[in-house]
């Protein structure tokens, strides 16, 4: 019982002498730790200073009732103790249902019968308000759970199921009603199960649902077909910003009306002055792969997964000392993914992969409306066009940008960004091969 062990000294009385009554008496709590945080509540013994033992942990014999009063105590701690026993051990005991056994709170199947829709609700709520997600996700997620309340009274009479009665089965009910009387896409019903999956991992987390239901439920993603990310899509048309465009991306940082807004743009513009570094390495990049004295970054990146080492200039560390000052996470840079987020989990990165940059694709895409003048939606993988497009065009060898942005060869890169390399050519020539072997024609004889 690793749980029960955590708990220091079991349980222990305190006579708290801060609150005295009429006789002189003080009264006599009982507490609890676990994780170096408390669980205490009084009890209905009030004794004297004298009259308490706290070695023995009992009121002295020399107290006319000390039988009566230690027996309460005696009751008082057992009946804490049987529930912490009785705890089941796969489940994780938390500081907040140690508080409710300890104040006689507790009850097992009262927990499980919350509503599992509510948890839902209030889960969604608590990651919005601490920032975890942004407010079309919000919206999203809660009209979702709107339409599965609807799903539930169609199905079983009530628009409510208890955490106790959730299973994999409702929710594979859930995706067939989906289908059949909503005529949803694979998409669109996935985007509608993240918020139920969150709550579930949420219940097994506090101990109301089994963790092996939990993870049944995780698994039920449909598969769906997607066409190439915009990262993916290498030979696309080349959409980047200009000098002026930038700057003035760059100028509504400070008055944008959200902090996940200025956020996203931090991350746009790392991704600029890193090399034009993927969103998929954006997504994973880790405190580990970053040396800000040496400047350095080095990583196996996420496409074709291969070795990846660059120098960071001064603008790309200034963006990660900021993010280093917010201790969002402890693992991640931008803090896109859960500190104990399994990469292996191809299958899982690949849907994080999409559904993290849903929301930053909305955001940029309202700025580049902002911007103006732009033919093209605002992208994270605009980040990338553009810095090769101003590498090429501020003199930097061909070769060189397609080691940066780690191009399988120089022809992929020469391919992409054809169109832009005779202004490159135009500039060597300007500056490095203007050299002058000619005579001087205006002195030469007839």
């Amino acid at each position: 019982m690793g749980r029960v062990k955590s708990l220091s000294n079991s349980g222990s009385f305190v006579l708290r002498k801060d609150n005295q009554n009429a006789k002189g008496e003080y009264q006599v709590y009982i507490q609890y730790s676990l994780d170096r945080k408390i669980a205490k509540d009084k009890t209905d013994v009030w004794v004297k200073e004298k009259e308490w033992n706290d070695k023995a942990q009992k009121v002295r014999a020399t107290h006319p009732q000390s039988v009566r009063l230690n027996k309460m105590l005696d009751k008082k701690k057992n009946d804490i103790d049987a529930l912490i026993l009785d705890f089941p051990s796969e489940k994780r005991l938390t500081i907040d249902v140690l508080r409710s056994m300890v104040k006689g709170e507790y009850n097992a199947d009262e927990e499980k019968n919350q509503d599992f829709v509510q948890l839902a609700i209030s889960n969604i709520e608590t990651l919005y308000k601490t920032e975890k997600i942004g407010i079309s996700v919000r919206d999203n997620g809660l009209n979702g759970l709107k339409l599965f309340r609807t799903f539930l009274l169609e199905e079983l009479g009530e628009d409510s199921i208890s955490i106790a009665d959730m299973t994999e089965d409702i929710i594979d009910s859930y995706i067939i009603w989906r289908k059949n009387k909503r005529n949803n896409i694979n998409a669109t019903i996935n985007k509608a199960l993240t918020p139920l999956m969150k709550a579930a991992k949420l219940a097994a987390r506090k101990g109301l649902m089994e963790a092996s239901v939990a993870d049944a439920i995780s698994e039920k993603y449909l598969p769906i077909k997607t066409k190439l990310s915009d990262e993916d899509a290498e030979d696309e048309d080349v959409h980047y910003l200009t000098k002026e465009q930038l700057s003035k991306f760059v100028a509504l940082y400070n008055v944008v009306k959200y902090p996940r807004t200025r956020e996203y743009m931090d991350m746009f513009l790392f991704a600029f002055h890193a090399c034009g570094l993927r969103f998929s390495d954006i997504l994973t990049l880790q405190w580990m792969h970053v040396d800000l004295e040496k400047h350095k970054l080095k990583k196996v990146l996420y496409k074709g997964q291969v070795p990846h080492e660059i120098t960071l200039n001064d603008a790309a560390v200034k963006i990660l000392e900021q993010w280093k000052m917010k201790k969002r996470s402890n693992r991640f840079v931008f803090a896109l993914l859960p500190d104990d987020f399994n990469l292996a989990d191809e299958e899982e990165l690949k849907r994080m992969r999409i559904n993290k940059n849903t929301p930053i694709k909305v955001s940029l895409k309202a700025l580049g409306h902002k911007i103006g003048d732009l033919s093209f939606n605002l992208t994270m993988h605009v980040a990338r066009h553009t810095f090769a497009v101003f590498a090429l065009n501020n003199g930097v060898d061909v070769h060189k940008v397609s080691r940066l942005l780690a191009h399988s060869s120089v022809m992929v890169t020469e391919k992409v960004y054809a169109k832009f390399l005779p202004e490159t050519l135009q500039k060597e020539v300007e500056t490095k091969l203007n050299f002058d072997f000619t005579p001087d024609y205006n002195t030469a004889a007839d």
